[in-house]
């Protein structure tokens, strides 16, 4: 196996054309905070050849005045936003691991974070992408603008394609201005059911967090949750407008059983927002353990969660996770033996056939459906990978096709 560090798109290029010539394979990283998602690379005897993408990691264009930036794929998540940080800027996505996890791979793997409920992921902030395809071509899509967009929206197509259609260089993103002021409710319950009618409520409710999270985990980081289970929301925005949500959401909460709440801001709400982002993160995961991605109708987040507990139980399993609870995903993390893990992940992926497991032990990995038993337009995907990498060159084997 090779590793090559390219600083520039060109230099890319030429390795991604040498490559198509040679028929050897293709895996690019960026910080390696994603890898252990899919299956293994297939392949077959062929050269693999990895890219490490942080070599490319500048600031191409910056307009703050315009709310936009360009950068390479290399750069991390820390390192953007200390550049728009400054000009009271950011760019709204939390993802584990901010020092580690570059641009181009979390848009490789579809990252989310907290945030996604009030600001969406970065599907909805991405504004134009310059890639080199498999044949060592380099291509552009969209721009730096958000009505520059004719024909196929391309960018839609690279998020979240693993890295098997192209190879991300560069990244053009809308901008927002940093709240004005922002806070933490964090709000106790002794049982699920009583925590989502919490969820339920604010659903149907005239409030408008920017993430309302479902955790269910003892400590993490020095972080130390009031009890087993806690709803926190996160408000952000107009002072008054943050004050009413501090004000009438614990109010709600207590009135439906809520045991315990607290309010956080400052260097409190920041840590403990970080220590969520890195709840679902897989780069540093224990042997022991089986991590797991669940989506679902939010209406069914409560049951999926339940049974999930149950289950967890039944096989002698820790079970810690958390979920965006308003948009119905959530991350869990299964610890125990070997023949365990894998009869709860059964039994669950039975009823949730589209459960994704996001890291494994690796006795376990090849014997886990990884992208669970119902992948969607699976038959559209792989023309899709034909066209774009007839030679499969490009992560073979770690997508669904």
């Amino acid at each position: 196996m090779t590793t090559l560090t390219p600083k520039t798109p060109a230099e890319l290029a030429e390795i991604v054309q040498h490559a198509h010539e040679t028929n050897a394979v293709i895996v690019p990283q960026g910080g390696g905070t994603h890898q252990s998602i899919g299956n293994p690379i297939a392949a077959n005897g062929r050269e693999i050849i990895t890219i490490n993408m942080r070599g490319l990691n500048r600031v191409i264009e910056y307009e703050p005045n315009d709310m936009v930036i360009g950068v390479e794929a290399g750069m991390t998540f820390a390192e953007l936003d200390a550049i728009v940080r400054p000009n009271g800027q950011m760019l709204p996505l939390d993802v584990p691991l901010p020092e580690r996890c570059t641009i181009g791979g979390a848009l490789a793997v579809a990252a989310d974070g907290p945030r996604r409920l009030g600001y969406g992921t970065l599907r909805d902030l991405i504004l134009g992408a310059h890639v080199v395809e498999a044949s060592g071509r380099i291509s552009k899509a969209g721009g730096m603008t958000v009505k520059n967009v004719s024909g196929y929206d391309m960018m839609k197509l690279y998020h979240g394609s693993y890295g098997t259609l192209s190879i991300i260089t560069r990244a053009n993103f809308k901008l927002l201005p940093r709240p004005r002021a922002a806070a933490t409710l964090r709000m106790g319950f002794d049982s699920l059911a009583a925590a989502f009618k919490l969820v339920d409520a604010l659903q149907a409710s005239q409030f408008t967090p920017a993430a309302v999270e479902l955790i269910c985990d003892t400590k993490h980081n020095g972080v130390s949750l009031t009890t087993q289970i806690e709803v926190a929301v996160l408000t952000d925005g107009l002072p008054d407008a943050v004050a009413r949500h501090e004000r009438d959401i614990p109010a709600l909460a207590k009135g439906l059983g809520s045991t315990t709440w607290t309010v956080l801001h400052g260097n409190q709400h920041d840590t403990f927002w970080a220590y969520v982002a890195d709840l679902n993160q897989v780069a540093d995961l224990q042997p022991d353990k089986l991590a797991l991605k669940l989506a679902c109708l939010p209406s069914q987040l409560g049951d999926a969660l339940a049974l999930a507990q149950k289950l967890a139980a039944q096989h002698a399993l820790t079970l810690t996770l958390n979920a965006r609870a308003i948009n119905g995903v959530a991350y869990l993390r299964a610890r125990g033996a070997n023949a365990n893990l894998q009869a709860f992940h059964t039994a669950l992926l039975a009823q949730h056939p589209r459960l994704v497991v996001t890291g494994a032990p690796e006795a376990l990995r090849g014997k886990l459906a990884i992208w669970g038993n119902d992948v969607r337009g699976r038959d559209i995907m792989q023309r899709i990978k034909h066209e774009f990498d007839p030679q499969r060159l490009l992560n073979p084997g770690r997508f669904v096709v």
